[in-house]
């Protein structure tokens, strides 16, 4: 049903729209029942049908429900009508951080009110272990009485030490397809690295937000995410100064201390910070704060840091001083703190000797992971320039024989494959040459066994991927490649279960979460398929996207649809790599009866895709087409060509009604007889 003015839902009617985003529309609307004015977000529309989107919804409306506090937007009820999932909370009448920023800085004392109020918010949250995961000024909002109301817990997490079992699997849906979880420049470090979080993520974040009201702009801003996520995890936020009133010594080191990039030197807890935002706040109230002056100009270039509490006590946090006078920085560092250095070891900015080696590797490791070709071509020239810079960076290696191997895989010509695989191989020996226990060197090598050269070694790959996660369990990239191979050799449930961890782990994993839609495919889940694409940029990899979308389209006969997607796609990228949409063209055209058209595009199938990585799943179509065609020798032998060449799926084979015709002869039983006896060794040596 449409949501406009006037209508009736229940006990409320619908007054006006108050905003929109991506996950929510927000209406003003009137409570018969109680006389009062609500809010009620909806799913937008497109998302009506979107179990996971639901399921979204009701997390959040769970989660702020467990909070009865002052500074919490309160939650009334949730409810569905007809196919609209919607939550009623406390109406706020006021208007969002953002948009108080947006006109000027706050004075510190004002800041400090407010800053108190969402700590105050955060501290309860915590305490009943939910961390909120998207603090930022969109999220507060101001009343006209000056309270503020925190908001959105969309992506709220349960600590699992707090969780019980009900509460974790309602608050920590984590797999949800095309859902950010976080907003980039209010990350914290190890919310960008994709890894597990608590509560001190949150107060990076609001560290994040405070400094913004001081000085009117982040701490970490840039043109591009990529350049965001390099600033949050390697460059120091500028001195803190505001228009109108400069910032005290203490109010700076607060700030700081909460943007510490380890988040063992960062306020613990909110509790402990809340402490100190009283202490200060009594003595802006009191006239006692000192500005905070530096004591020489500073050009950002080399960060020196210290454990937090010695640095709050002896020195401004995070000193960015130029080159030239690092040596008398050192000196001064070991003479200031000789006789009070705690036992603990200095907070480490990076495990690479070499600033600008650790930048370069940075950037190219937001991007290593994609399908896109340009993408790619980023990752390589920047984790090139990175060991070169730092010879010895053994993370830059590993990711740089990452950007090789895609590169090799997807995208080389045959000409280029022999020696990107033979740079991806050294690249990897020196990474486990210089760190033999370096878990993303062990997921590197598996990544380069698994190739159409080695002819997919899928026992040996999948041994690598294990060491690497007994190394560092919460290694993403591990968990999604595992998932694939997998996934190729038919242990579906596996396969699934492996891309989940690998999207709890990073919920920003756009390839993991369009390859939970690949095996719902292969599964024959293909409504739910459809699903997950629609929330997947094309982008991620054009070629694969499009004929998976498409195949799923073909499952459910929707051939119209499925002839859309392959015109398309073919007149944007008629070169189709490894022939994957070519294929399925073949196949629509078997079905339609056109045999000699079919034929003719398998024929092209086979000439463009020769040599690349993924062409077993070209040649599974093109075993699909023979056997639409209801010639079971081709079909067959296709067959045999898909497994030969890597993709042994014997459930998706036994499955697939495009095979019906060719299940009774002698040659494809035999065959199917062969594959289920690979796959039952598969599953007693990994399956769960």
């Amino acid at each position: 049903m449409d949501v406009v003015t006037g209508t009736r839902i229940d006990q409320y009617e619908i007054l006006s729209q108050l905003g929109e985003g991506g996950m929510g529309e927000v209406y003003l609307a009137e409570d018969h029942q109680l006389g009062r004015k609500v809010a009620i977000k909806f799913l937008p529309a497109k998302f009506s049908a979107d179990r996971e989107a639901k399921s979204r919804l009701i997390r959040e409306a769970r989660a702020a429900a467990k909070l009865d506090h002052p500074n919490i937007c309160a939650i009334h009820s949730v409810g569905e009508k007809g196919n609209n999932s919607f939550i009623v909370l406390q109406y706020v009448k006021g208007e969002t951080l953002r948009s108080r920023l947006e006109r000027e800085p706050f004075q510190p004392g004002d800041a400090l009110d407010v800053a108190a109020q969402i700590a105050e918010a955060l501290a309860e949250a915590h305490a009943h272990g939910i961390i909120h995961r998207d603090i930022k000024p969109e999220n507060v909002m101001l009343t006209v009485r000056g309270q503020v109301k925190v908001l959105d817990f969309g992506l709220a997490k349960m600590l699992p030490d707090q969780a019980t079992e009900t509460e974790a699997a309602t608050i920590n849906m984590l797999s949800t397809p095309g859902i950010v979880m976080g907003t980039v420049p209010y990350m914290s470090p190890e919310q960008t690295r994709g890894e597990r979080l608590d509560q001190r993520s949150d107060i990076f974040s609001f560290g994040v937000v405070l400094y913004a009201m001081l000085s009117g702009k982040r701490p970490f801003d840039a043109k591009s995410t990529a350049e965001i996520i390099s600033a949050i995890l390697t460059k120091a936020p500028p001195p803190l100064q505001n228009a109108a009133t400069s910032v005290s010594g203490q109010l700076e080191d607060l700030v700081l201390r909460c943007l510490e990039k380890n988040c063992d030197a960062r306020y613990q807890t909110m509790n402990d910070l809340i402490a100190d935002l009283r202490s200060i706040r009594e003595d802006y109230a009191s006239g006692s704060t000192a500005p905070f002056e530096l004591p020489f100009e500073q050009t950002p270039t080399v960060i020196l840091t210290a454990p937090a509490k010695v640095r709050s006590k002896f020195l401004r946090p995070v000193v960015v001083i130029p080159i030239v006078a690092g040596i008398l920085a050192v000196v001064l560092g070991i003479y200031l703190f000789s006789s009070r250095w705690p036992s603990s070891t200095p907070t480490q900015v990076t495990k690479s000797s070499n600033s600008a080696g650790y930048d370069y590797y940075v950037r190219g490791k937001v991007k290593v992971g994609s399908e896109n070709r340009e993408d790619n071509a980023a990752a390589i020239s920047m984790l090139e320039q990175s060991v070169t810079a730092d010879p010895n960076y053994a993370e830059a290696y590993a990711a740089l024989a990452l950007a090789y191997n895609l590169k090799a895989f997807l995208f080389a010509s045959d000409a280029e494959k022999r020696q990107l695989n033979e740079d991806a191989e050294v690249a990897v020996e020196k990474a486990l040459a210089l760190d033999p226990n370096l878990a993303e060197g062990h997921l590197a090598r598996g990544i380069i066994l698994w190739t159409p050269g080695k002819r997919f070694p899928h026992e040996q790959a999948i041994q690598s991927y294990k060491r690497a996660l007994a190394l560092n369990p919460n290694l993403g990239e591990a968990h999604q490649r595992l998932s694939v191979v997998y996934s190729h050799i038919g242990l579906l449930d596996e396969a699934q279960q492996e891309v989940k961890k690998a999207i709890d782990i990073n919920p920003n994993n756009t390839v993991a979460r369009f390859r939970v839609g690949v095996y719902d495919v292969y599964q024959g889940k293909f409504e739910d398929a459809l699903t997950v694409f629609k929330t997947i940029p094309r982008d991620v990899n054009p070629s694969q996207f499009d004929r998976n979308l498409a195949d799923a389209l073909f499952y459910l006969g929707r051939t119209a649809e499925a002839e859309a997607v392959v015109e398309d796609y073919l007149a944007k990228y008629p070169q189709d790599e490894g022939g994957n949409v070519t294929s399925v063209k073949a196949m629509l055209l078997a079905k339609a009866g056109k045999q000699r058209e079919a034929e003719d595009m398998i024929q092209r199938a086979i000439d463009i895709g020769k040599g690349f990585g993924h062409f077993h799943h070209t040649a599974y179509n093109i075993a699909s087409a023979y056997a639409l065609m209801n010639k079971p020798e081709l079909s067959v032998k296709w067959l045999q060509d898909t497994a030969d060449d890597g993709f042994p799926c014997y459930p998706l084979f036994e499955s697939d009604k495009n095979l019906d015709n060719v299940r009774k002869d002698d040659r494809f039983i035999a065959f199917m007889s062969k594959l289920k006896q690979q796959w039952q060794h598969y599953k007693d040596l990994f399956g769960s």
